[in-house]
């Protein structure tokens, strides 16, 4: 049986890297009494997965985690479960069943960003956004390789010092890198993904 769990990440628990991520997921789990499927093999684990990585420092809501249960149990049963630990800066919203074989990462394509700064950041990382073409050059092995992130931005607008993004399997990080912003100088939050 497979549960969609949405979860916000905030506080203390922004610092938690995606791969640690999946390791507090598992204690978490099993801190809860939820009982997890796991692999087969010769080092079993527990049947999560999580969406994209979130950038490390990154506040996000509505993050989406996957898991496999062994047995029965209701939606509602997990989410007060799993909110009962009272981690702090971490909540579950709410859990679905779901029948649907897809990944998360299949299904989910387009995040939602809230960037916010100063406004000389602000206006230089508007600039960028108006551009054409954000062409990112690479290189790699003495090749330079170029992608057109520009492609990925499939909504941008303005509100006095915030920036709304809506960016298809991208981080705002590498248009941060590209504007010559510092990641420190800016504040950003996942909202969660437009379906």
């Amino acid at each position: 049986m497979k549960k969609r769990i949405f979860f916000d990440k905030y506080d203390e628990m922004r610092f938690i890297s995606h791969l640690d991520m999946l390791r507090f997921a598992d204690r978490l789990l099993k801190k809860a009494h939820i009982p997890m499927k796991y692999s087969q093999g010769f080092h079993p684990r527990p049947k999560i997965s999580l969406g994209n990585p979130v950038s490390l420092g990154t506040e996000a809501f509505n993050e989406i985690m996957d898991i496999e249960l062994s047995e029965v149990m209701s939606n509602e049963e997990i989410m007060e479960k799993m909110n009962s630990a009272a981690v702090p800066g971490f909540r579950v919203n709410r859990v679905e069943s779901v029948e649907d074989k897809r990944s998360i990462v299949d299904t989910y394509t387009n995040a939602l960003f809230e960037i916010s700064g100063s406004k000389e950041n602000i206006d230089t990382l508007e600039a960028l956004f108006n551009q054409k073409e954000i062409i990112e050059r690479k290189e790699k092995n003495g090749k330079i390789s170029e992608r057109n992130l520009g492609e990925r931005v499939k909504n941008f607008s303005r509100v006095e010092n915030i920036i709304n993004l809506e960016l298809v399997n991208t981080s705002p990080n590498s248009f941060l890198i590209l504007a010559g912003v510092d990641v420190k100088d800016v504040h950003i939050v996942k909202k969660g993904y437009k379906i």
